[in-house]
């Protein structure tokens, strides 16, 4: 009997689908040592989940691939609602906004799942040189509780089978992930590196890989999972409705044909999604998951959209598609292996903001992970991972199941479903997305330390920062706020300094400045930890004066020690310089002669606000997600 291969890394990630792709782009850009396995040959090409929401497109700018992903997708700013019956005619009932400016930057994009992960596989490679190892499937996993509460130990033991060429084409299914052929429609050439398995030479090999933490993004159908003896809640097979979804090249006299559009006719409902490259995307009501054949897909839609006409010349890819929710018992076990994505939570597509929730989960966990990892956070901040996230995943199963009420279109009412969407809008998008109180986020409830929220209601606390336009004070150049805060691991201390012109207010900052030079406070202790601590916590400063009447000199040099100023001070002032675009000061709602405090944590979400003679009250909170 041959003897497993041992290895050890800090992290690994089981599957490379968004979820799992999400997790390792932090694990790469944190210059954390991970690996990351999938079972497929291949990563996916076409079809799949297609709609990427204004939050996840902010989150992917934090990362810097978000104009490569948009260039190659549809945007969507609008949607259309019809319906008719025997007894009402065919026609237009309603139009939402998809997007408002009030969201953010950017507007929904529909876009096939290859490329959003092909943009992912690119960016943690350009980071750190990470890749997939594919043909990879876990067999076992262990966590020794003896360890568990030492951070640094390698506490998890995952067994894997490196699969043989002839194992993964027994696997491979091209019915469902076609690989595209140069020539074929929708290739990419960008895609060529991914068309093809790695050969790594432990083909036909088992392996034990010694972790400290690993991330179950392995889908609905989840190994991790079921591996770590967790149930799968919800709904049965029997309560599920299916769907098929077909993409397609297709014409139609149906007048909404470019916009996303939900149909119903006699109680059975469709829609139309514009894609990339002149795709259609449909959705239409079949019988049950073997019927969900392209041919059946077509006669459901045309008999939904009859009297317009519709004709398909080409298809890009077929798939299914249930209505079913249903929530893992636990997030994670232990503090050592997490579930993300499906593996923790599945619903239905009615929203198509599925893998936008599941990116986001990782999104959460990965600076945490990174943090404990390089040994400057404890181990309880990933407690917070269950508490934020498990907040969210009832949101959304209570959101899927309020509007698969509200989307009953036997019994459609206009106003309400009106009301509903765009009530929804925030939360849909994922921007309004809010964690309670708790170590990372400073409310009522919480602990000792609680945010002032009045000093700036535009910011709501447990909250990702809302973005404006600034100024650079250095050079004047209207920047977005927003590229201010990268997803690099760091926090954010965002000193809204207020009317430094006035002397009292300059006195202010300088007080702020001192007390976090104290060797006490933690900017010092880092140092002496032998951590950078402008590789932890990066500080911002937006005053309101005039660039005309101070300087960046003026202030204190301790806030930009290790650091260049040029690029750490912004200014909001349009008093003297009418045509500036500042706006900040006013839309968050901050005194602009007193200002006020913001921490903000590595995922950009609002950790505390508070006056900038509460800089002890920040020390504290920093000192509680802090290795002592």
């Amino acid at each position: 009997m041959t003897v497993p291969s041992e290895s050890t890394t800090d992290v690994v990630i089981v599957g490379a689908g968004p979820s799992g792709l999400m997790a390792a782009l932090w694990m790469a850009r944190c210059g954390v040592k991970a690996r990351i396995i999938d079972a497929s040959a291949t990563k996916i090409f076409r079809g799949h989940a297609d709609g990427m929401q204004t939050g996840t497109l902010d989150i992917l700018d934090s990362f810097g691939i978000v104009d490569e992903l948009c260039k190659n997708a549809a945007p969507a700013t609008e949607m259309t609602f019809w319906a008719g019956s025997k007894d009402a005619p065919f026609k237009r009932v309603a139009r939402f906004p998809k997007w408002t400016p009030k969201l953010g930057k950017y507007h929904l994009v529909h876009t096939s799942q290859g490329n959003t992960e092909r943009v992912m596989l690119d960016a943690m490679k350009a980071f750190n040189g990470l890749e997939v190892e594919r043909g990879v499937v876990a067999a076992a996993l262990d966590i020794d509780e003896s360890s568990i509460n030492d951070p640094q130990a390698y506490a998890v033991k995952l067994t894997v089978k490196h699969l043989t060429e002839e194992e993964v084409a027994t696997s491979y299914n091209k019915d469902t992930n076609p690989v595209p052929q140069p020539g074929d429609f929708n290739y990419n050439p960008a895609d060529e590196p991914y068309r093809v398995r790695k050969i790594s030479g432990k083909e036909g090999s088992t392996e034990v890989i010694n972790a400290k933490f690993v991330i179950g993004a392995d889908g609905s159908r989840s190994w991790t999972r079921s591996a770590l003896g967790f149930d799968f809640v919800g709904d049965e097979e029997g309560d599920e409705q299916v769907g098929g979804i077909l993409d397609v090249i297709a014409t139609s006299d149906f007048p909404d044909i470019l916009i996303q559009s939900g149909i119903v006719k006699d109680g059975r409902a469709g829609g139309f999604v514009p894609r990339e490259n002149g795709i259609t995307r449909i959705a239409a009501p079949v019988a049950n998951r073997s019927e969900a054949t392209p041919e059946n897909i077509i006669k459901s839609i045309k008999d939904i959209i009859s009297p317009y006409e519709l004709n398909v010349t080409r298809i890009d890819w077929c798939g299914v598609f249930g209505s079913r929710r249903r929530v893992a018992s636990s997030p994670s076990k232990h503090s050592r292996a997490f579930l993300t994505g499906d593996a923790l939570h599945v619903h239905s597509p009615r929203a198509g903001i599925g893998m936008n929730f599941s990116m986001q989960d990782s999104y959460n966990l990965g600076w945490k992970i990174a943090h404990v990892v390089k040994g400057i956070s404890p181990l309880s901040i990933l407690n917070t991972y269950d508490e934020e996230r498990g907040l969210t995943t009832k949101q959304l199963v209570a959101f899927d199941k309020a509007l698969s009420s509200e989307s009953n279109f036997e019994k459609f009412n206009l106003e309400a479903t009106r009301q509903g969407l765009e009530q929804a809008l925030p939360f849909s998008s994922t921007v309004a997305i809010e964690y309670e109180a708790g170590l990372l986020v400073a409310k009522e409830g919480g602990g000792s330390v609680v945010s002032k929220q009045h000093l700036a209601p535009g910011i709501p606390v447990g909250q990702r920062l809302p973005l404006h336009a600034v100024e650079k004070h250095a050079s004047g150049e209207p920047v977005d706020f927003g590229k201010s805060f990268p997803s690099d691991g760091r926090y954010r201390i965002v000193i809204f300094a207020g009317n430094i012109l006035k002397v009292e207010q300059l006195r202010r900052v300088e007080y702020l400045s001192r007390v976090l030079e104290l060797p006490e406070a933690f900017l010092p202790r880092l140092d002496e930890r032998g951590f950078k601590p402008s590789d932890v916590f990066e500080i911002l400063v937006l005053h309101s004066a005039s660039r005309d009447a101070v300087e960046i000199a003026d202030l204190p040099a301790f806030l930009f020690k290790n650091r260049d100023p040029l690029s750490q001070v912004f200014v909001d002032n349009d008093d003297d310089r009418t045509w500036t675009l500042g706006e900040a000061y006013n839309k968050y709602g901050i005194s602009k002669e007193r200002g006020c405090l913001v921490l903000v944590r590595p995922d950009r979400h609002v950790m505390y606000i508070g006056e900038l003679e509460d800089v002890t009250e920040l020390i504290k909170l920093i000192g509680s997600v802090l290795v002592n």
